[in-house]
């Protein structure tokens, strides 16, 4: 099995010499499109603008991220894969031949293990979320096209799809940040996340109760997972020494993609989420009364709220006693705003009555 993985991180490790090589000079191109598909907009940018928008797909959107990032932290722990920058110096098939020269840049040193790709996978996730609701809500219902020009909407918007699944996993790749077979494992998880998610509406109508024990699920879960590892007498976070080893810049490697921040954000996103949906709040806001004014002052108010908790997190410092449980706070504590407070806000300004479905209880 290992000398199987082995041939695979050899030939990954080939084809990324050879892609710095035809395209030389491409890295800022290929930062920017990592830092599009940036785990961290989804949370700060996609989430506050999509849930403004539409509730609905925003709440879809988010348990999506949310599932793809708890089981990418698992996942990375039980499959332990390198990640290129630091595999060229630690293998044995380079004893009697040259070392490849791996170019790295300002995101290559990701710090968790590197199977699955965690960028493919959320991309996948999202974009698929994103894409699918506007064929089914706009496309496909709209008068301004006729049949056929509905139908080769709906397959321009996929091969958009796939031409931008395409550019993520080849800048993963170029940057020295992941092997091919780990972005391709990583989309296709992604996708099926995605994919299951969206045919469970109940994830939209839990009671509170329910939304603690999920997300006690999610803490249990990788705490468990953490801690059985630990008392085996193993290392999970192996790959942080790595990186501390292997990057070419100390200033390459950023907190933000350590494994336990990852962790306190999307718990507390977690929490957040399901206090929000099971509050008063969230059913007093029936958001097909919303009009067009009012949905663009909640792109406005959602959009400064998420920037606003971006400040809060730059400010608070990682050598700060309990950093992590204030991350988990300000995380949850962001999302209950923008799936709670904000839309009854602007209901309330805009003095719109609580919806039927707040009646009826």
């Amino acid at each position: 099995m290992n000398n199987f993985v082995e041939s695979y991180h050899y030939w990954g490790t080939e084809f990324i010499v050879q892609l710095q090589t035809l395209l030389p000079d491409r890295g800022l191109f290929f930062m920017q499109v990592s830092d599009v598909g940036d785990p961290g907009l989804a949370f700060t940018f996609y989430f506050p603008l999509v849930v403004a928008l539409h509730a609905g797909v925003g709440i879809k959107l988010m348990w999506s991220i949310i599932f793809c990032e708890w089981s990418n932290m698992i996942l990375k722990w039980l499959m332990a894969g390198d990640r290129p920058y630091w595999w060229v110096h630690e293998t044995k098939l380079y004893l009697d031949r040259e070392l490849p020269e791996l170019q790295q840049y300002p995101r290559t040193c990701e710090t968790g293990p590197g199977m699955p790709s965690g960028h493919a996978k959320l991309n996948a996730a999202m974009f698929y979320v994103l894409v699918s609701t506007f064929n089914n809500m706009v496309l496909k219902k709209t008068s301004l096209l006729s049949e056929g020009q509905r139908v080769w909407s709906c397959r321009v918007m996929w091969m958009a799809y796939a031409t931008w699944m395409t550019l993520v996993i080849l800048a993963r790749v170029y940057i020295s940040a992941h092997f091919p077979h780990q972005c391709i494992a990583g989309a296709l998880l992604g996708l099926m996340i995605a994919m299951v998610v969206s045919r469970r509406p109940i994830l939209h109508v839990l009671t509170r109760r329910q939304y603690l024990a999920l997300t006690a699920t999610i803490l249990t879960t990788v705490l468990g997972t953490y801690f059985s590892f630990k008392a085996m007498g193993g290392n999970v976070l192996w790959s942080l020494e790595k990186a501390f080893k292997w990057c070419i810049r100390r200033n390459y490697i950023h907190i933000d993609s350590t494994p336990f921040y990852s962790f306190s954000r999307y718990c507390g996103v977690s929490l957040g989420l399901g206090l929000g949906l099971s509050s008063a709040m969230f059913r007093k806001t029936d958001r097909t009364r919303f009009t067009y004014k009012m949905v663009v002052s909640l792109v406005i108010l959602s959009l400064f709220t998420s920037q606003v908790g971006v400040w809060v997190h730059k400010s608070l410092s990682p050598q700060m006693a309990a950093w992590y449980v204030a991350e988990f706070t300000l995380n949850a504590s962001v999302t209950y705003i923008l799936v709670a407070i904000l839309p009854n806000f602007v209901r309330v300004a805009s003095r719109v009555p609580p919806g039927d479905k707040y009646k009826r209880k």
